[in-house]
């Protein structure tokens, strides 16, 4: 254990006053770059704080400087700073952060857990790390959860759903426990998926589930326990990837995952 006393301590520990965004550098490209900066800005207005055109773009040079292979994993965290002790002590400047995770595939099966969001869900408008602290609280260790509130789908942990039925994909309005993803953005602005309610009994006859995000891109869903039985599902995530294959920042083997 790490013990230490301090007379500053950065907001983003203090006070989780904090955005991330987190993206595959593949070949040295992120796919959907402007949409994540457009959405760590928005998220970092609601604190009263900005970073600037000129500083994202150094932010942007120092992910693809950080990456050291071909495709890696990045979180580029922005908090308020250092500050001395007070919730209204503001820090000189914001704080930029970096980790870099060498990207390994998932190739098992993904199978999902129903669990319920106990409360009304906040307004997802960027990724607060406060959002998924409260997500921790209600997961207690669980890893797989597909996350329902009132008989509507929300998301999973940490991706956005989308879902098939009758041979088309949807996925729930982004807003209330709703992430507006990147990836999810590009299914919808391509006519891939529509945005709409997605209520729970959808799971009794759907064609399929996959799940999104800037990580995997798109991951299909083998098997989903729901009511207190288990349904296996089809893989047909293909139309999703044939979407975004060959795009800058794509990986090569979308197609094949």
């Amino acid at each position: 254990m790490k013990i230490e006393t301090i007379s500053e301590m950065d907001r983003g520990l203090a006070y989780a006053e904090a955005c991330f965004e987190t993206f595959r550098v593949i070949n040295g490209e992120i796919f959907g770059w402007p949409a994540h900066a457009a959405r760590l800005q928005h998220g970092l207005a609601a604190f009263a704080l900005a970073v600037s055109d000129a500083q994202l773009e150094q932010m942007h040079t120092a992910c693809l400087q950080a990456v050291t292979g071909s495709d890696a994993v990045v979180r580029l965290t922005i908090s308020g700073g250092e500050a001395p002790w007070g919730l209204f002590t503001a820090a000189t400047s914001v704080a930029a952060r970096i980790q870099v995770l060498a990207y390994h595939a998932q190739s098992a099966p993904l199978a999902l857990t129903v669990l319920e969001w106990p409360s009304p869900p906040a307004d997802r408008i960027a990724k607060f790390t406060a959002d998924y602290a409260a997500t921790l609280r209600i997961l207690r260790g669980e890893r797989h959860a597909l996350l329902v509130h009132e008989q509507q789908l929300l998301s999973a942990a940490a991706a956005n759903v989308m879902i098939c039925r009758r041979g088309e994909w949807s996925t729930p309005p982004a807003g209330a426990g709703v992430l507006p993803g990147v990836i999810r953005h590009s299914l919808l602005a391509a006519g891939i998926v529509r945005e709409q309610p997605c209520p729970v009994a959808w799971l009794d006859d759907c064609d399929a589930l996959a799940l999104t995000a800037s990580s995997f891109f798109v991951r299909p869903v083998s098997t989903i326990s729901h009511m207190q039985h288990a349904r296996a599902l089809h893989d047909r995530s293909h139309v999703l990837k044939q979407c975004l294959a060959g795009l800058p920042g794509v990986p090569k083997d979308l197609l094949d995952a």
